[in-house]
């Protein structure tokens, strides 16, 4: 087995999703020998990115939350304020304010990042309970086996006895009558309970298809804000922000070359980045505009011709 260590979480979770294959075909042709390739997180990766146990964080198992994932690294711009605003609002003061609290929006525009920032600002002082972030695939997953076992008591205890529980992209309940029946009484109770709970979805729950409208009515009962595409500028500043916390030397030119270029949603952003960092210390050369076309596969004339129309425009 060969093992390549990650310089950062963001590089861990960028080979870890996409390099796996050519990593491993590299090693095989070198080596001559079938052999396996895994990635080694930085030290800091664990529960909550600061030596935390996990269990102080999840009491159902151990999470793994992305320590990029911060309050502070989340960039506000025209298409995010007001959910940005609430989240630190709910993370200062949980099961006080917008109970619950949903954002909804399209994949990558943020939601995972503000749910898992929300946990973390709890959990890392919080001395009134335990915290839980959970994909609502895992919730489903849960609810089928303990249900079908006849441990439904087991599984509301699991979810209900926590002071912040947060689930990631709920509108996975639709057409799944059995788990939407145990979500809400999951939610029912912690929010008698004061309990804080936050949500995602991909749209407004009463836009998911085969969604209880009780259920439906119970997620919204708090605040409900919009995550849209980021503008040029939000992800341009997205960019610096990413490359000041990775210590990444980031010429403006180039900021502004990814930013145009993938305009679809944050993590496509946080990807480039991490391609362009990963071939300039595999080279050992500064990032320029030529490496990181290489690095994207971009075609840098049409793209300085596309920025010489868009100056002359404006």
């Amino acid at each position: 087995m060969v093992q390549v260590a990650a310089a950062n979480a963001a590089q861990f979770c960028y080979l870890e999703a996409h390099c796996k294959p050519a990593f491993t075909e590299a090693a095989q042709a070198v080596t001559g020998r079938l052999v396996s390739v895994t990635f080694k997180a930085p030290d800091a990766v664990d529960a909550l990115g600061d030596g935390t146990p996990a269990d102080t964080l999840d009491p159902g198992g151990p999470t793994l939350l992305n320590p990029d994932f911060t309050l502070d690294a989340f960039v506000p711009g025209p298409g995010n304020q007001l959910a940005g605003s609430a989240a630190a609002a709910v993370a200062g003061q949980p099961g006080l304010v917008y109970n619950p609290f949903l954002v909804y929006g399209a994949r990558g525009t943020g939601k995972t990042h503000l749910l898992q920032s929300i946990v973390r600002a709890v959990a890392d002082r919080s001395t009134n309970g335990q915290c839980r972030y959970v994909p609502c695939r895992t919730f489903i997953d849960d609810a089928i086996r303990d249900l079908e076992d006849g441990r439904a008591r087991e599984l509301r205890e699991r979810y209900e006895r926590v002071a912040l529980l947060a689930v990631d992209d709920v509108h996975l309940l639709a057409g799944r009558g059995r788990s939407q029946e145990a979500f809400f009484h999951v939610l029912n109770a912690l929010l008698a309970s004061q309990g804080q709970v936050v949500l995602s979805a991909d749209r407004l729950p009463s836009e998911i298809p085969d969604l209880e409208a009780r259920l439906a009515t119970r997620m919204t009962a708090g605040l409900t804000a919009a995550l849209n595409v980021p503008c040029l500028e939000t992800r341009m500043a997205i960019l610096r922000n990413k490359a000041g916390h990775l210590a990444i030397d980031l010429p403006e030119e180039v900021v502004r070359l990814i930013a145009e270029r993938f305009d679809a949603n944050v993590r496509e952003l946080a990807d480039a980045l991490v391609r362009v960092d990963t071939l300039s210390e595999f080279e050992s050369s500064p990032i320029t505009p030529e490496l990181t076309v290489r690095a994207l596969q971009l075609d840098l004339s049409a793209h300085r011709t596309k920025s010489k129309q868009d100056h002359a425009v404006n």
